[in-house]
């Protein structure tokens, strides 16, 4: 009996991105009419997480159409990181503007519709509640690793948690009569909102600068321990986009020839794929002469005038991570 894992990615990002459309809707007008700052700079984040889907499902399709070629090595993979780097500036420009409305709201309080707002904000909820389930990743498949999805998930489920802090403080305005609370949470929401966006900046700057996909310590020592491999040199790891990790190596073995070199291919592309999430590989073997005499450094000053390129034979520490001179 074949085994389904529910909807795809893009299936998940479709539907998901109809309910944050609904939802803006409802709580942005609702939260006009009824005064609430709160709702209204929710309604914002959903705004914002409906427009970041549906740019998680054109990059995903456009990707997945435009086959890689000598001119786009990786096909149209990383337009992905550009849709979270546009998703996180949108989150941050949003945040601002909420700030703006909420210090005039501290300083001139306006007039809640409590129970109106109670009410949307309760709506709101479940859609959020909707969305969430909708962008769960499928158990046991690569949606768990996919950040479209995981960015998604995790910011319909902080606007599940928004709704029910939105809806408290309009119990709390009902029953105290403090109409800064109103502007409190929204000062609150933005600071999630804030959050969200440093960690989307982080790991979508960090791919584009080809951070280490992975511990390659744990990687080189792992590899050193298969049979006949006496060392792991240049071992480079780095993500096309996050769910395309790529990854080449030098491999120094105890062989002379080169069909013999097949048993640790074979190897060593299941450990890194298995245990490290390797998609592409490339290797280098090397006999242990060979890996004397070449070069494994990885030279890179930038060119300059009256700079002369000088060969180091030379093995380096893995962790060397220095600057320019």
């Amino acid at each position: 009996m074949a085994h389904t894992h529910g909807p795809t990615t893009s299936g998940r990002l479709a539907l998901s991105s109809l309910i944050f459309g609904l939802n803006f809707l409802v709580q942005g007008l609702g939260g006009l009419w009824t005064g609430s700052l709160g709702l209204v700079s929710d309604s914002l984040e959903n705004l914002n997480d409906a427009v970041v889907n549906l740019l998680s499902l054109g990059s995903i399709r456009v990707a997945n159409r435009r086959e890689p070629c000598d001119q786009w090595n990786y096909g149209w993979h990383r337009l992905e990181i550009f849709n979270t780097l546009l998703g996180a500036l949108l989150l941050v420009v949003l945040a601002m503007a909420v700030l703006i409305e909420a210090w005039g709201r501290v300083r001139n309080p306006q007039p809640i519709r409590l129970g109106w707002a109670i009410g949307f904000s309760a709506l709101g909820l479940l859609l959020n509640l909707a969305a969430t389930r909708a962008l769960v990743p499928s158990s046991g498949t690569r949606q768990q690793q996919d950040l479209n999805l995981r960015s998604a998930y995790l910011h319909a489920l902080g606007d599940s948690l928004a709704n029910v802090a939105v809806m408290v403080g309009m119990v709390i305005i009902r029953f105290t009569g403090w109409r800064w609370v109103d502007p409190l949470l929204a000062v609150t929401i933005v600071a999630f909102i804030l959050r969200g966006a440093f960690f989307l900046l982080r790991d979508a700057l960090g791919i584009l600068m080809h951070r280490a996909a992975f511990d390659q310590e744990e990687a080189r020592a792992a590899l050193i321990g298969l049979p006949g491999v006496r060392g792991v040199e240049d071992l480079r790891s780095w993500r096309v986009c996050s769910h395309l990790t790529v990854c080449t190596a030098h491999i120094i073995v105890d062989t002379e020839g080169l069909e013999d070199t097949e048993v640790h291919q074979h190897r060593i592309e299941h450990l890194l794929a298995e245990r490290f999430g390797v998609r592409h590989l490339t290797l280098h073997f090397e006999t242990p002469a060979m890996s004397a005499r070449h070069q494994h450094r990885f030279m890179h000053e930038h060119e300059t005038e009256g700079h002369e390129h000088h060969d180091h034979h030379e093995h380096h520490d893995p962790q060397d991570c220095h600057g320019h001179d």
